[in-house]
């Protein structure tokens, strides 16, 4: 599933149910959701990959959390975790509202002057290129692991740069974003680094991901926070689900097989054996 067409559908659901660009309330997120599962040809679990959730929880969300289980204490969970997922659903759909005014002030504000660019490159090449080591001894008694330094973040905005077709101003700053966006997600430096070569790989394999991140359609978020199978180029997503569907048909039997297989285990088991004669 393209994530940029994806997005566009999901602002123009969101802008006939609830007659605004963004959702609040979960009755809301709820009415998006099914005007895009009912879609013909959506897979929900292309649909799960892009917001960041299993195919489990998108599915619990649909259901309302019922799980139908006699254990209280996994009633509970299901309902605490069918909360927290629409919360996360309502997250990415605002974003892609948010990210498509936020794109529109990016673009305007990359026609300015090259000098201002020129400063801008010279204020951020004049930040050290180690962080103190207060800071250091804080993070790392924080988190366990030391942050991303500034030259690998150089590194990263350089490799993501060539996956992407844009003018140089506007292309700088949506690089910028996208980098800000990896390293508030992931802030240590081997995270970091797997985030970035991750995204730079998809976007090579996956060009209409790099287009639509380059046209404001995809958000800077849903790259980073989305399944990596909702980056994946078209044709791997369809034969991930061919796959699934032939596993799936494998799985099911028809009725004889199954009245088969029934008496086989039956009669393996002994469950109709007669009983055992009488002593004499």
């Amino acid at each position: 599933m393209d994530l940029g067409a994806f997005a566009e559908d999901l602002l123009h659901a969101v802008a006939g149910i609830c007659g605004d660009a963004i959702v609040e309330t979960q009755a809301q997120a709820a009415a998006v959701l099914d005007a895009l599962l009912r879609r013909r040809g959506t897979d929900h679990r292309e649909v799960a990959a892009i917001f960041g959730v299993s195919f489990e929880q998108l599915e619990r969300c649909k259901n309302g959390g019922d799980e139908n289980s006699k254990n209280e204490v996994f009633e509970n969970l299901c309902r605490l975790d069918t909360v927290f997922t629409w919360n996360l659903i309502i997250q990415r759909i605002n974003q892609a509202a948010h990210w498509r005014e936020e794109y529109r002030d990016i673009a305007n504000n990359g026609d300015s002057s090259d000098e201002e660019n020129d400063n801008n490159d010279a204020a951020i090449s004049n930040i050290p290129a180690t962080p103190s080591p207060e800071r250091d001894e804080s993070m790392g008694e924080a988190q366990g692991e030391r942050l991303a330094s500034n030259q690998t973040r150089e590194k990263a905005r350089a490799l993501l740069a060539k996956q992407m077709d844009a003018p140089e101003a506007l292309k700088r700053r949506l690089i910028q974003r996208l980098d800000d966006d990896i390293f508030e997600e992931h802030p240590g430096d081997r995270d970091y680094r797997h985030c970035a070569r991750a995204v730079a790989s998809n976007m090579r394999r996956n060009t209409m991901l790099s287009a639509g991140f380059s046209s404001g359609r995809v958000p800077p978020q849903w790259i980073v926070l989305c399944d990596a199978e909702a980056l994946a180029p078209r044709m791997r997503q369809l034969e991930r689900r061919l796959l699934r569907k032939e596993s799936l048909r494998d799985a099911l039997q028809d009725d004889e097989t199954a009245e088969a297989r029934r008496k086989a285990w039956l009669a393996a088991r002994g469950t109709d054996l007669a009983p055992p004669p009488p002593d004499l």
